[in-house]
């Protein structure tokens, strides 16, 4: 039987050498797939710089602020305005405007501008304006009349003029809050402008007004319970345009006098001409424009008396024209208790568009004169 072969050293040393290659062979892979498996590393030590992310602002803590914009307009324009001026009572100045009275100063100032027919066949305007405080030179003041003072008290303003035809005004208006540089004798309200004739060389500024009115302890602010004429659009809409194109018209209040108004459609305002010229402010040289056009046609009376005859506008209803946006269309409109108020053609208060405004009464047998001429 033979016994078992032993192995020679020289064939144990070379299977030594194979397992130990073996070894270093996988120990070799090992290290390599280690390699590809990512290492976060610890932001606090030392090595390769820590990639920070970008900075983020954390989210507030205080509360939103849901408080509404509170706005303030206009009680006659219905445009935003500072909140002072959001209560201020209007001054209603009552100016010439014949050929000698241009140009008028102040007059560009109007939130709104009423004109009336005078007798022989003049016209009187009215300013009524809150912002009056800083105006410069306002002018010419001259007289009122009975129908003047109710309409502008339908807006609960402070009257300003010189006398009125009537030879007993100062008896005529104890329910209104005036300022008759006349009658109550107000020499620090006026100044003589020396480069005009009289009378159309009267004037005022906003200082002087402001000031007469603290003198006489007038309330400043516009009455609370007061139901002014106009009824505004929705803030930021505008009323629906009317039936009717009307992009020029023509107010005729007598041979004399009349007063043209044209659109232009880039500011959607009608600019004021009258004599044949753009209506200016005398203060800088502005024309006159407005939003709203409101013709008013009113009954009215002449009266001959030993001292001449006299006008008077019977107010009380009547019809009228609404113009705005190159449009127009009838209402009607009514005083009634101190109250102006006005109507679309089936008797609903009337809207009107934001912005001033120009009302010109005119006598009812004169309606044919407010012509639309385009």
């Amino acid at each position: 039987m033979k016994s078992p072969r032993r192995r020679s050293a020289s064939s144990l040393t070379a299977i030594a050498a194979l397992i130990l290659t073996l070894l270093i062979t996988v120990s070799f892979a090992g290290c390599e797939m280690a390699s590809l498996i990512p290492v976060l590393k610890d932001p606090g030590s030392a090595g390769d710089p820590v990639q920070t992310p970008p900075e983020t602002t954390p989210p507030s803590t205080e509360p939103e602020d849901t408080t509404p914009t509170v706005r303030y307009f206009n009680p006659l324009t219905g445009l935003e305005t500072t909140q002072a001026l959001s209560v201020s009572r209007p001054v209603a100045f009552c100016l010439g405007n014949t050929a000698y009275s241009l140009p008028q100063f102040g007059v560009g100032s109007s939130d709104v501008l009423l004109e009336f027919p005078i007798e022989n066949g003049g016209t009187r305007l009215v300013m009524l304006t809150t912002d009056y405080a800083t105006i410069d030179k306002i002018g010419p003041i001259r007289s009122t009349r009975d129908y003047i003072a109710d309409i502008a008290g339908a807006f609960d303003a402070i009257q300003l003029y010189a006398g009125t035809s009537d030879q007993n005004a100062s008896v005529l208006f104890p329910e209104y809050d005036t300022l008759d540089y006349l009658t109550q004798n107000l020499q620090s309200l006026c100044y003589l402008d020396t480069s005009r004739v009289m009378p159309h060389n009267l004037m005022t500024t906003g200082a002087l007004t402001s000031s007469e009115i603290a003198s006489l302890g007038y309330r400043t602010e516009i009455a609370e319970t007061l139901s002014l004429p106009f009824r505004f659009a929705p803030y930021g809409e505008s009323v629906a345009a009317g039936d009717r194109s009307c992009t020029q018209l023509m107010l005729t209040y007598s041979a004399s006098h009349n007063a043209r108004f044209v659109y232009d459609a880039s500011t959607r305002e009608y600019t004021r001409y009258q004599l044949g010229e753009a209506h200016i402010d005398g203060n800088d040289g502005t024309t006159l424009s407005f939003k709203n056009l409101l013709i008013l046609f009113s009954d009215s009376a002449t009266y001959e008396t030993a001292n001449g005859s006299s006008f008077s506008l019977l107010l009380g209803s009547g019809s009228g024209k609404y113009v705005t946006d190159g449009t127009v269309r009838e209402i009607t409109w009514t005083y009634t208790d101190g109250s102006l108020a006005f109507f679309d053609a089936e008797g609903n208060p009337l809207t009107v568009n934001r912005g001033s405004s120009y009302i010109g009464f005119m006598k009812v047998t004169d309606r044919n004169n407010a012509e639309i001429l385009k």
